[in-house]
């Protein structure tokens, strides 16, 4: 009798076909998010939003209905699936009761959680088409130079966005993307042109890895969320390279040199910035200065003040209405309940935190799987890259790295925005965790893909 594992690698040709447009839809998702941001994340027909993400987890979810076997194998395999599984199951409960009461409001808060949908579906495509990963990883490698002309300019404009042209039948400006996403993606393909070089000569990715730098340090002068995120990213891709005093070395250099002379001629963009933050030298070194705790100028610290009197109301709220252990459940507006921000317009409906939002939504129990699940990939993570390395299994491990970057520079970034609530990172970031889960699997699931044969 055949096992599981088996039947799935047996019949790779022969069913399974709705995850193969899953994963040719995948790419394409991702990557017009990298580019546009919240203006890739919706479409509209006159009077019928079509959200693009959750139409491609359509597509998702049919294949799992269609060809359940696919899904089964890396479930059953796969233990620090059961945390994320887990994780869903609570915040699924706890957003059920709301639906009577808030309708669509408590489907579009459970985004916080629904969207680890991506991290499952592209594991089933995987299984199906383990190619895909090649693919993926090909695409990005040609999306490379037209991401990294564009983004920089996208940071420089976006404060422009509320007086550009809408996306057709909507109020998203064309011009909407976050600082704090661009410089992320400058991290991807920056992680991806030094840990997958492929074909692209040492001279090609010195220029574009200035480009890239360019990009964060514009990015750094909106948003210091963006800015940390992308720190700790690279140091954890850092602590997995050989040479990595020396990378570090050159990119401290490169930074300070171009501080350096920027400060010098005072040389600045001549566009304002969000919330009068100036596309400077200056104002990117006090970002940096107001991490260390010192006197923020401008609105630098009535930011952090504003943020720190969100979370501890919502929290003291969460206390006294006795729903710490359990959350407040998903339809409310949380920000709206404590009087903060412009709440009462409805535009802020967290405590612009995602992980407090877990902690505000789903209670201890919630964070506690959350913060089991991060522990749990994390250890695997580390543990499977070094495998894959004693194996020889170059490109799996760098992979796994770039995994590793990516997600850490998301999370470290959700304490200070709310990311994990919107497609634009949320896919990105669900799609990256369920790949480093293939990439270090030691089951034959994945075993037999194209990248494993690469070696060093």
């Amino acid at each position: 009798m055949s096992s599981p594992t088996s039947t799935v690698l047996g019949a790779r040709t022969q069913g399974g076909r709705l995850f193969v447009l899953y994963g040719r839809l995948l790419g394409p998702l991702l990557a017009g998010y990298l580019l546009f941001d919240r203006a890739f994340a919706y479409l509209h027909l006159p009077g019928s939003p079509l959200f693009v993400g959750e139409m491609v987890l359509g597509v998702g979810a049919a294949a799992v209905v269609v060809s359940t076997r696919f899904i089964k194998v890396p479930l059953r395999d796969e233990p620090i699936l059961a945390l994320l599984l887990a994780f869903a199951a609570w915040g699924l409960i706890r957003m059920v009761p709301g639906v009577a009461t808030y309708q669509l409001d408590a489907l579009r808060d459970a985004a916080l959680w629904f969207y680890c949908l991506f991290a499952f579906f592209v594991m089933a495509a995987l299984a199906r088409s383990p190619e895909l990963l090649d693919r993926l990883i090909a695409g990005l490698t040609r999306l490379t130079p037209w991401l990294l002309l564009w983004l920089p300019f996208a940071v420089v404009l976006h404060p422009l966005s509320a007086t550009a042209p809408a996306v057709p039948f909507t109020t998203v400006s064309v011009l909407s993307h976050k600082s704090g996403n661009a410089a992320v993606a400058a991290l991807l393909v920056l992680g991806c042109m030094w840990l997958l070089p492929g074909t692209r000569s040492a001279r090609s990715r010195v220029v574009w890895s200035l480009m890239a730098l360019l990009t964060i340090a514009l990015a750094a002068t909106q948003n210091r969320g963006g800015m940390v995120g992308v720190m700790a990213g690279g140091a954890v891709g850092l602590a997995f390279l050989r040479n990595r005093l020396g990378l570090a070395a050159r990119v401290v250099l490169v930074f300070a040199v171009g501080l350096g002379v920027a400060s010098l001629l005072s040389l600045k963009v001549p566009l304002g910035g969000l919330q009068g933050r100036e596309f400077s030298a200056s104002q990117l070194i006090a970002n940096v200065a107001s991490l260390g705790g010192s006197d923020s100028p401008g609105n630098l610290g009535g930011t952090v003040e504003g943020r720190e009197q969100l979370w501890t109301r919502i929290l003291d709220k969460q206390v006294t209405d006795g729903h710490l252990v359990d959350g407040s459940g998903f339809g409310q507006n949380l920000a709206s309940e404590v009087g903060i921000y412009d709440a009462g317009k409805d535009t802020l409906r967290s405590p612009h935190n995602s992980h407090l939002h877990i902690l505000a939504r789903m209670g201890l129990v919630g964070l506690s799987l959350w913060i089991a699940l991060w522990v749990g990939w994390y250890w695997r993570m580390a543990a499977g890259c070094r495998r894959l390395a004693r194996e020889g299994l170059h490109t799996r491990r760098q992979v796994g790295v770039l995994s590793l970057m990516l997600t850490t520079a998301v999370l470290v970034s959700c304490f200070f925005d709310p990311e994990l609530e919107g497609p634009q990172v949320a896919a990105l970031l669900w799609t990256t965790v369920g790949i480093g889960v293939a990439v270090t699997t030691i089951r034959p699931w994945f075993r037999d893909a194209p990248s494993e044969r690469d070696g060093p």
